[in-house]
């Protein structure tokens, strides 16, 4: 009886919500680590130790980066990990953190009109994910659950500060680049201010594991943690807005533009489920082969998403 009645909300919720179908499916030479876009551009960062540069509105390969190969400890040479793309402000400079040998890091610069790849500096810092803050700053996280805000100008890095005492996962800055939600292993989030790193606030509620994907949106953020929930908090009073549970780990969450409406990976089917504030289902986005490894608004109503076998450009109303 349980099932009928499962099966019944099942077909109810279907009919309920729209099924989404990719506007444009982009592949690349290999399979895809990290990607970054703005209107110009979309780059893949791949596993064959070449960054890809496609044209935003042809879709066509205008670019390839080949990044160096390095000696594993066997002395025999494998691609080098991509850990982060970004975009400068201005457009015009690609960041790209790498894994050197020895577990050592890598940081490039790449000058989008010329062409010209400079490597800034190699570290032993655990460095695991970069953004740009504005064109000469860039901020880091660390494994050892730290953030760092590097000056391009000074060539130094401004401060290292202690998140949290767990093993850093991933981190997501607001829009306008002055706050970053940090997530680790715990499942909790702590607010930094960027331009000092001072800790805003710590975040504990309805997610009790890793955090696996982070969105920041003007005064929320939305966490999705391996224990397959997923929440919107509020980060001036520190309490969930929205809390759901998928049917799958959340690979990846995104908050919309005017915060109507978030999405997430929701299944084993690699279905991306758009809710409403009041978590209504209003579409399903269907089509990625693999598990996703980023959501991303576009606009209120155009979103990007990737996966190591695509990125799928959706339009959710016509």
């Amino acid at each position: 009886m349980k099932k009928i009645i499962l099966l019944t909300l099942t077909i109810i919720f279907a009919f309920a919500s729209q099924i989404v179908k990719p506007l444009k499916v982009i592949h690349f030479s290999s399979y895809i680590d990290k990607l970054a876009f703005n209107q110009k551009f979309i780059i893949g960062g791949l596993e064959n130790s070449t960054v890809e540069i496609k044209d935003a509105k042809t879709y066509e390969t205008i670019y390839t980066i080949k990044l160096p190969k390095i000696h594993d400890f066997m002395g025999d040479l494998q691609p080098m990990p991509v850990y982060s793309l970004d975009i400068s402000p201005d457009g015009k400079t690609l960041l790209i953190l790498t894994e050197d040998e020895e577990a050592k890091r890598d940081l490039f610069l790449f000058d989008l009109e010329t062409h010209k790849l400079t490597k800034v500096f190699t570290t032993k810092e655990t460095l695991m994910k970069a953004r740009f803050i504005n064109n000469h700053q860039i901020f880091f996280g660390l494994l050892s659950d730290e953030v760092t805000l590097y000056d391009l100008n000074q060539k130094k890095f401004l401060y290292k500060v202690q998140a949290d005492s767990y093993v850093f996962s991933t981190f997501a800055l607001n829009r306008v680049k002055t706050k970053a939600a940090i997530g680790d292993e715990s499942g909790s989030v702590k607010i930094i201010e960027v331009k000092n790193g001072k800790i805003l606030a710590k975040i504990m509620g309805f997610n009790k594991d890793k955090t696996l994907s982070l969105d920041f949106v003007k005064n929320y953020v939305i966490n999705g943690s391996s224990d397959k929930r997923v929440a919107v908090y509020d980060i001036t009073t520190k309490y969930s807005k929205i809390e759901m549970t998928a049917n799958f780990l959340p690979y990846a969450v995104a908050l919309s533009p005017k915060l109507d409406t978030f999405a997430l990976q929701y299944d084993e089917n690699n279905d991306i489920r758009v809710y409403d504030f009041d978590k209504k289902l209003l579409y399903i986005l269907r089509g990625h082969s693999m598990p996703l490894n980023g959501i991303y608004y576009i606009n209120e109503n155009k979103i990007i998403s990737f996966s190591t076998g695509e990125v799928i450009i959706w339009n959710l109303k016509e």
